[in-house]
């Protein structure tokens, strides 16, 4: 019996990222509680709730840690959250996300909105809560032949859907109405392991399907295996294999729900296996009774053009001998061993290494096995990559050189390429700088038979930077002091990211003095430590302060600086009742139109310009209320009697010059 998987079975990216984030709280021992079932899988829920993981309803949650599951919520539940103290920690999957603000699009532009979707499944509800107007949720065709409106229409697709549903729906949809939007948001992941499981199911005899019986996406998996021919057992766990089901069966296909853990479908698979061997050992000891096995029957079954697994007999200059457990040994030759540049074999491999190799011959001309690591370590490699590919994961690369329109990197001997575009999230003039890292990696495109693999970075950035971000929105409160890096200036200030999240230091809250633009203090990729002054999650807005985690210089005047005292400053603006000048960053003091000029004066203007130098007597100081009075006309006066003095020679009649002066003064 042949046991045969299809591809793409199991978690999907937004239940593997859930897992990925509730499996981190169980590390922490962090409890926590999810609205519902955190994903439909009974055996995963119940291994959850054991390690403080409780599925509980919103009445039931007064504080403490509060999952929204992968299906993701409506708004209105997300807002009674917020008014408890619980951590929310949001697992919705990004692509349900989407289906929200797609959803919400169509409502405020004032069609009616549909849903093509299940009745009261929790995603269906949650996107009707992101709906303002009507809503209308269509199940199959026949629901659709029995609905009608005058109403512009927008349609949007529950993610699990299947194809043919989708298109049986619209098909009657389309000939009455009046569809303005249709938005297939069917997941690709859905799409991919629909079409994979159809596939195998035309090509076996029976078709499992793993996943929780109240799993919409394992259910629609095993319509479609049905709607191919396929005999299909929906099982949750290996103890309701039945050896029975398969006695007649030559080819078996798996496949599973999005929902379905890895460790359920190993258990599924180790089952089957152990069912093949118990039919294969009574087929083998039937031949035998029938004298059938001869020598040869002995030795393992080989085939040419295929990988096996060998262990390293003998390794010199010319060849390696591997034992593949066949009647004779396998040879490499030296130019089959790998891609790598090697002085010697043994900087590849030694005696007992275990390692696959391909057969490319089972005979040659002197009746050796010939055989091949370095084929073997590509097909490998391609496999890998291929499983990637499928499971939508991410690999790693190094990047050997800039070509024209972005770079080549390597993965394990086979060559991909990254678009320039693709490189980082914003525009690099120099490619070169990548040459020799290490990247992490997403495949945007594979086709095996051409040797083509286009790939990405920025998306990976961008996935991690939604999870940082969601993390930063989790976490951040106003009053901390956090670290971030300046990524634009504009005229009214500077946006910092702190975690994936942009917040603004407004230009005022940038320093104490004023400044007339933020490249006066910072510049981009500049990191800073800022205050969180205040934080609208409803509205994505974080200010922020540099000023505030700087010393405030009012507060220092009163040992820097007495009454009394002259100091120089900057005039840095003039209004009709006199000057503002500044005697050190972020303090400025007010120089009154009588305290300007020993003359009367009009107007500031007609003796000062914004930007002049002058000296200055402090007249009264007040920290707390952050004033400072200031006069020009008394420095100007204390500055010329210094002055006076250094001149003063006495007369016949006993008046000195400085007093004549002073007396001059005085009248004035």
């Amino acid at each position: 019996m042949e046991i045969m998987i299809a591809d793409y079975s199991g978690f999907c990216f937004g239940v593997k990222r859930a897992m990925e984030i509730v499996e981190n709280l169980i590390r922490k021992k962090e409890k926590a509680f999810t609205l519902g079932p955190l994903i439909h899988n009974p055996q995963v829920v119940e291994r959850l709730k054991c390690s403080g993981i409780i599925a509980a309803d919103l009445s039931d949650i007064k504080e403490g840690n509060v999952i929204i599951r992968t299906h993701g919520v409506e708004p209105d539940l997300t807002k009674q959250l917020e008014s408890r103290p619980v951590n929310i920690i949001d697992c919705t999957c990004p692509h349900v996300k989407r289906v929200h603000n797609l959803a919400q699009d169509i409502s405020n532009r004032g069609y009616l909105t549909v849903i093509i979707g299940d009745h009261n499944h929790p995603e269906v509800e949650g996107i009707k809560g992101y709906c303002n107007g009507d809503v209308k949720v269509i199940e199959n065709a026949e629901e659709a032949k029995n609905f009608y409106t005058t109403k512009k229409v927008g349609i949007i697709v529950q993610t699990t859907q299947t194809k043919e549903n989708i298109e049986e729906i619209m098909s009657v949809l389309r000939s009455k109405l009046d569809i303005e939007i249709f938005n297939n948001t069917r997941c690709k992941a859905t799409q991919q392991r629909q079409e994979a499981a159809a596939d195998l199911a035309r090509n076996v005899d029976i078709m499992l399907v793993i996943g929780g019986k109240n799993s919409s996406n394992t259910k629609k998996l095993a319509q479609v295996c049905q709607n191919v021919g396929a005999s299909v057992y929906h099982i949750e766990t290996a103890e309701e294999l039945k050896k029975s089901w398969f006695k007649y069966s030559d080819k078996v296909g798996i496949t599973a729900g999005a929902s379905t853990p890895d460790w359920i479908i190993k258990e599924v698979i180790s089952k089957m296996d152990e069912f093949n061997k118990e039919m294969n050992n009574q087929e083998t000891v039937k031949k035998e009774e029938e004298g059938e096995l001869n020598y040869e029957n002995t030795f393992t079954d080989l085939k040419e053009d295929t990988i096996v697994e060998g262990t390293v007999v003998k390794v010199d200059n010319n060849e390696v001998l591997v034992n593949i457990g066949y009647k004779s040994d396998g040879i490499i030759p030296i130019n089959e061993l790998s891609d790598i540049a090697f002085e010697s074999p043994e900087d590849i491999i030694k005696v007992g290494d275990k390692i696959q190799v391909y057969i490319m011959k089972l005979e040659d001309e002197d009746g050796n096995v010939v055989l091949s690591k370095k084929k073997a370590d590509i097909i490998n490699t391609w496999n890998y990559i291929e499983d990637i590919y499928n499971h939508q994961g991410d690999l790693e690369g190094i990047v050997t050189e800039v070509v024209k329109g972005g770079v080549l990197v390597d993965i394990n001997g086979i060559k991909g390429f990254i678009p320039a575009s693709h490189l980082d999230l914003r525009y690099v003039p120099d490619l070169n700088v990548f040459v020799g890292k290490k990247l992490k990696l997403h495949i945007l495109e594979l086709d095996r038979n051409k040797n083509r693999i286009v790939l990405s970075r920025k998306y990976v950035l961008e996935r991690e930077r939604e999870e940082l971000k969601e993390k930063t929105w989790a976490s951040i409160e106003e009053g901390q002091t956090v670290k971030g890096v300046v990524k634009r200036l504009t005229g009214f200030g500077a946006f910092v990211d702190i975690g994936g999240v942009d917040g603004l230091i407004h230009i005022s809250d940038l320093a104490w003095q004023k400044i007339k633009h933020p490249s006066e203090i910072v510049k981009e990729e500049q990191e800073v430590e800022v205050l969180v002054l205040k934080v609208d999650k409803e509205r994505e807005r974080i200010s922020l302060g540099l000023k505030q985690i700087m010393p405030n210089p009012w507060d220092e005047l009163d040992e820097k600086y007495t009454i009394g005292s002259i100091i120089e400053g900057k005039v840095v603006k003039l209004v009709n009742f006199g000057a503002f000048v500044e005697v050190a960053p972020g303090v400025e003091g007010l120089v009154h139109i009588s305290q300007i000029s020993q003359e009367h004066i009009a107007n500031p203007e007609d003796v000062l310009k914004e930007g002049d130098s002058v000296k200055v007597k402090i007249l009264d100081v007040d920290t707390k209320g952050k004033r400072m009075s200031l006069s020009i006309k008394e420095a100007q006066y204390k500055e010329s009697q210094e002055n006076i003095k250094m001149y003063e020679k006495p007369k016949e009649n006993g008046i000195t010059i400085g007093e004549m002066v002073g007396d001059l003064f005085d009248e004035k």
